[in-house]
């Protein structure tokens, strides 16, 4: 089914705004969670000539 309302310009915003008032724990979890910890595990995987094909 197609999407009727595509998002505009700011709605991605406007609901991570609506998530935080909400206590999204992602919210929670990112002022825990050092990401970059995990960018050269992730650099691994992407880059392997194997998985190339598979990525979506």
């Amino acid at each position: 089914m197609k999407n009727i309302n595509p998002l505009g310009l700011f709605d991605e915003y406007l609901l991570l705004e609506r998530l935080t008032k909400l206590k999204d724990p992602l919210v929670k979890l990112e002022a825990h969670i050092d990401w970059q910890l995990f960018a050269p595990i992730l650099e691994v995987a992407f880059n392997k000539p194997a998985n190339r094909n598979h990525m979506g």
